[in-house]
């Protein structure tokens, strides 16, 4: 139930606030068209999900690579 409320509560501010900030940029001009944001807003996904992939998919270093571990974890299972 707390949840349903939460999920409520930050619906209502959202759709309060779209309108308000549209308002906003209306009166000031207008904000950015697609011609001018499309570029940099695509270039920053594929960037963000180029990144993403290349850090889950990096490979592990192996158990037995010869370098002996540094950490407390792996000297107790010794």
């Amino acid at each position: 139930m707390f949840t349903k409320n939460r999920m409520l509560r930050s619906l209502v501010i959202v759709a309060t606030w779209i309108p308000l900030a549209a308002g906003v940029a209306h009166a000031h001009g207008g904000m950015a068209g697609p011609d001018e944001m499309g570029p940099p807003v695509g270039t920053a996904i594929a960037i963000g999900l180029a990144c993403y992939y290349l850090i889950t998919l990096w490979p592990r270093r192996g158990e037995n690579d010869g370098r002996k571990s540094t950490t407390r974890a792996s000297e107790r299972g010794r």
